[in-house]
């Protein structure tokens, strides 16, 4: 796959084997999630919605793992009250499995429930999860004032990714001129929790220099 491939791509499961994603079960999890949530309410099984709140919290660490044990348990218990065992449930039941492989079976099954958009959408998520995987980027620690990193750690506590041209501005002032960096946060999106810049700003990610 060249650099132009991998940006026009639409179909997650080639992003998906290019990336190698098993080898970061974090984001893996979180792009899932991120997969999950365009899937229209209206298509999730009552009282299921909340699943995917807790698969996302365990992911990133702020879900105790009972909280997790039990969503599965509510998933396991709906596939076995319903005569008809949807889409919805095994993606459900996907994200609150501890199987990796359940994980990048969510994410390449859920844009059979997100619309005709949704693997272009899952796609550009899995761009904003991993970064460009043909350019190294290094975050530079003068790039982390206090105002860049609380910015991000707001994006990333609050899910609110209309925040991040307001950390472009933040890094831009810190000095950062990389254009891809300034770009992501200033582009269309959709976001991921799990987004590269945000990560890379927080210490977390393998483009973060840390």
């Amino acid at each position: 796959m060249t650099e132009a491939e991998w940006a026009a791509c639409h179909d997650p499961r080639q992003l998906l084997d290019y990336h190698r994603m098993k080898r970061d079960p974090r984001r893996l999890r979180l792009l899932a999630v991120a997969c999950a949530r365009l899937i229209p309410p209206t298509a999730l099984p009552p009282q299921l919605g909340p699943v995917i709140d807790v698969a996302e919290r365990f992911a990133d660490g702020t879900a105790p793992r009972a909280e997790f044990l039990a969503a599965r348990r509510l998933v396991r218990a709906a596939g076995r009250r319903t005569s008809e065992y949807t889409l919805a449930h095994r993606v459900l039941g996907w994200l609150a499995d501890d199987s990796l492989e359940g994980q990048s079976m969510a994410i390449t099954v859920t844009r059979d429930l997100s619309g005709p958009g949704g693997a272009a959408a899952e796609c550009d998520l899995t761009r904003c999860a991993f970064g460009n995987p043909f350019r190294t980027i290094t975050f530079d620690p003068v790039w982390r004032t206090e105002a860049v990193v609380g910015l991000a750690t707001g994006v990333a506590a609050d899910r609110a990714f209309d925040r991040l041209p307001v950390l472009a501005d933040a890094l831009e002032d810190a000095g950062c001129a990389d254009a891809d960096v300034l770009g992501h946060c200033r582009g269309p999106g959709p976001h991921a929790l799990c987004c590269w810049v945000v990560d890379g700003v927080l210490g977390k990610s393998a483009q973060s220099g840390t």
